[in-house]
């Protein structure tokens, strides 16, 4: 490379440039020699000499000045080959470099985060001027790509960080302003968002304008839900008086009685759908009570309500009374917890409910015989009557245990679980002092303990008619469990003007009087005060 150097320092004469030289050198020995013959040749001789002299002097001189030429290529042409030849095999060295170690060199750099200038000035310059060129541009495109792909992943964290930032801070916090206060939740939260990037942004706000058409449509559904929920008990309730009033009317008539007594029943348990549907949507029970009812009744009433009511033995001591705000969403509750209990139990099982006094409360415990739940199936309960559905939020189709949830978080009612000694499921409701009363002794002393077991319809209301067509029906002691469903408020069932005859007051249903005081239906037992019937319960 460096006698390369030297010769393009020093330029050899050019082929042409040789061959003038050498015509000229060989002119200045040639004609001096040809005027030397020619002037010592004899006179006779001279013209002939002088001329094929002259022509053999300049062939001789055109000869050196060709040969000098074709020698001059000749060279040229074996020193450029072998500078081509040395350009090769330098620019195959140089080549092999920069494949074998720079580029992998380069390579590794960009992954470990190195500047790409930083490793070409670690390694020797190529010395072929191609290769450098090639090496340089190479740098530089590696470079703006290493510079381009950090940027990128920069991009890309910040991105990320902002997504997951969406997720976990903003969501909440949309779901938390759409809330509190939808109309005003976009506004509030434009204030509050911090600046993204603007992919994240519009996507923010597309996440945004979904959950406000979401929360839109459920308010829509949820109002739609909770109206037809009250038209449906609106015409339940004039369905049930009109079934009174035929009660009344042909309750001397022991076959259409009957009939009257199981569409009566049928109707308390559309009714307490009705009301699982509206309190899920959040609306309340039409029904609403302006005084105490009896404990012993709230749960006969809350038996009534389901469909095994057969099934179900009360055991209850005390004269606790829940007060009248909370009577309804207490019935209702226990009402969905003993259908439950009916539904998932072998149907010659019985389920069974304890109401017992105690200091913190009133605790009603309804247990059954059935198999009993797996601990997942019991998290899932758990997680309905702790945290409070909708019917936006409920899981699944069920809707008796997130009745009970709503119920419970309502009225500060305490819901919990535990093992059944009778092989199945025992569910524990405490219901809290402030919403106890006491409503003092009834007129007739009862005994220790009363089991109220559940009656066949069709059988206690043929004996009803057969006792009504001897005679008159006389006040007694509670006993027995009537299914039914409630009036819409107490003040619409005026008390019962009982005498000789068979009649009652308009809205008062016979079937509700057979099973709540079967002992009117007996001449000759002991009469009750008739100015008690205030203090009866209103069913």
């Amino acid at each position: 490379m460096t006698a390369h150097l030297s010769d393009r320092k020093r330029p050899l004469p050019s082929p042409g440039q040789q061959a003038l030289v050498a015509l000229l050198v060989a002119s200045a020995v040639i004609v001096p020699a040809w005027s030397w013959t020619v002037s010592e040749s004899p006179d006779p001789a001279r013209p002939a000499v002088g001329l094929f002299g002259g022509v053999a002097a300049l062939l001789l001189c055109v000869a050196v000045a060709v040969a000098v030429h074709q020698v001059a290529i000749a060279r040229n042409a074996r020193e450029h080959a072998a500078r081509v030849g040395a350009g090769a095999r330098l620019l195959e060295e140089e080549a092999g470099r920069v494949v074998d170690v720079l580029l992998p060199a380069l390579s590794h750099a960009v992954s470990e985060g190195r500047a790409v200038h930083d490793v070409l000035g670690e390694h020797a310059r190529p010395t072929h001027p191609a290769i450098d060129r090639l090496s340089h541009a190479v740098t530089t495109r590696i470079a703006g790509a290493e510079r381009r792909s950090a940027e990128e992943r920069d991009t890309a964290e910040r991105i990320e960080e902002q997504v997951a930032s969406l997720a976990d801070l903003d969501l909440p916090l949309m779901l938390l302003r759409i809330r509190q206060d939808r109309p005003l939740a976009e506004e509030t939260l434009s204030r509050e968002f911090r600046r993204v990037d603007p992919v994240v942004e519009r996507l923010r706000r597309r996440v945004l304008g979904e959950l406000l058409a979401a929360d839109r449509r459920r308010d829509t559904a949820m109002l739609s839900a909770a109206d037809a929920g009250a038209r449906l008990q609106a015409h339940l309730t004039t369905l049930l008086a009109q079934l009174r009033g035929l009660e009344e009317r042909y309750g001397d008539r022991a076959d259409v009685f009957t009939d009257l007594l199981e569409v009566d029943h049928n109707v308390s348990r559309t009714g307490r759908l009705a009301d699982g549907l509206v309190v899920l949507a959040g609306g309340r029970s039409g029904r609403r009570w302006t005084r105490p009812i009896e404990m012993e009744s709230i749960l006969r009433g809350a038996m009534g309500r389901i469909t095994a009511y057969r099934r179900v033995r009360l055991h209850h001591t005390g004269t606790t009374a829940v007060v009248g705000h909370a009577a309804e969403g207490v019935m209702q509750a226990l009402a969905e917890v003993m259908d439950n209990a009916a539904c998932f139990s072998a149907h010659d099982t019985d389920v069974h409910v304890y109401a017992q006094e105690e200091d913190t409360g009133v605790s009603i415990t309804v247990e059954d015989s059935g198999p009993g739940i797996r601990h997942r199936e019991r998290r899932h309960i758990e997680s309905l009557l702790a945290e409070p559905r909708d019917l936006s939020t409920l899981p699944g189709s069920r809707t008796g245990l997130a009745v009970v949830g709503r119920l419970a978080a309502a009225y500060g009612l305490k819901v919990s679980l535990r093992p059944s000694a009778r092989g199945g499921l025992g569910v524990v409701m405490l219901i809290p002092p402030a919403l106890l009363t006491d409503v003092g002794p009834r007129p007739e002393a009862a005994p220790a303990e009363e089991t109220f077991e559940g009656e066949d319809v069709g059988a206690r209301t043929h004996e009803v008619a057969r006792e009504m067509s001897g005679g008159g029906a006389r006040l007694g002691a509670p006993a027995g469990a009537r299914p039914g469903i409630e009036p819409q408020d107490e003040d619409i069932r005026p008390s019962m003007p009982w005498g000789n005859g068979t009649g009652l007051s308009r809205g008062r249903a016979l079937a509700e009087e057979v099973w709540e005081h079967p002992d009117r239906l007996h001449p000759g037992s002991d009469p009750s005060p008739l100015g008690d019937h205030e203090t009866a319960p209103p069913w």
